[in-house]
């Protein structure tokens, strides 16, 4: 991002596509290789285009739930997958969503 210190923060995001996956988000809904996304967990429909890109081998590509107030891969491109350092167990927002129900 330009800020060595938010460079090193971690950020819970959803990886959507993973090397040779083609990605497009076209009229608020988001097509891995050509097939639209079921996402009912996100929070509205994107108000953006992206895409249509092809993820390079040795990167995913990384979108918050919250599409249009989220700093991820549509801003700032693919993300290393050595750079994936865990894995979200739990939600707790919005409180009728807290649990971990359908993460695994």
């Amino acid at each position: 991002y330009g800020n060595a210190k938010k460079s090193k923060e971690a950020l819970i995001k959803r990886i959507v596509a993973v090397e040779g996956d083609e990605v497009i988000v076209r009229n608020g809904k988001l097509f891995i290789n050509g097939k639209q996304q079921d996402e009912p967990f996100t929070n509205e429909d994107a108000a953006y285009e992206f895409g249509p890109v092809l993820v390079p081998a040795g990167d995913v590509l990384v979108l918050g739930d919250n599409r249009n107030h989220s700093l991820d891969g549509h801003i700032w491109g693919f993300l290393p997958k050595e750079n994936v350092i865990g894995r979200a167990v739990f939600i707790y927002w919005p409180p009728w969503r807290v649990g971990n129900e359908g993460m695994f």
